[in-house]
């Protein structure tokens, strides 16, 4: 039997064990958009308004600059959540739901908390590399 891939949806939420200092936080997250190559530009879907960083030098990043719209091409969010196994579906819409209601506005830069980066880093991990 060949070894099935674990989504990041099927693993278990790490919970906080211990005060985290902002610069530890702010390096997981430094880190996994380094490691998944996420760029400062964000697109941004008017109709299922659905929002995510994109891949820096990435086709939609161009297109964002070239156009100066957020919202080109068709959404990366919906075609995931598309492609995404039945069985774990309602699990990735609850996920872009808290995701989108958190991240709303650009948080980038401002306090971080355990949650909020441990739901990032699921959500980015999810859209690409999943």
């Amino acid at each position: 039997m060949k070894n099935a891939k674990i989504s990041v949806l099927e693993q278990s939420y790490s919970k906080q064990d211990r005060p985290y200092s902002q610069k530890e936080l702010q390096f997981k997250r430094d880190n996994i958009f380094r490691y998944l190559n996420v760029g400062q530009t964000r697109a941004c879907h008017k109709q299922c308004k659905h929002f995510y960083y994109v891949k820096e030098n990435g086709r939609k990043e161009k297109d964002i600059k070239e156009t100066n719209s957020e919202d080109v091409g068709n959404c990366s969010v919906c075609w995931k959540i598309n492609k995404t196994d039945n069985r774990l579906k309602d699990q990735a819409i609850f996920m872009v739901d808290e995701y989108c209601k958190i991240f709303i506005h650009n948080l980038r830069h401002k306090t971080l908390s355990y949650d909020n980066v441990d739901l990032e880093i699921t959500f980015y991990k999810w859209l690409y590399k999943d």
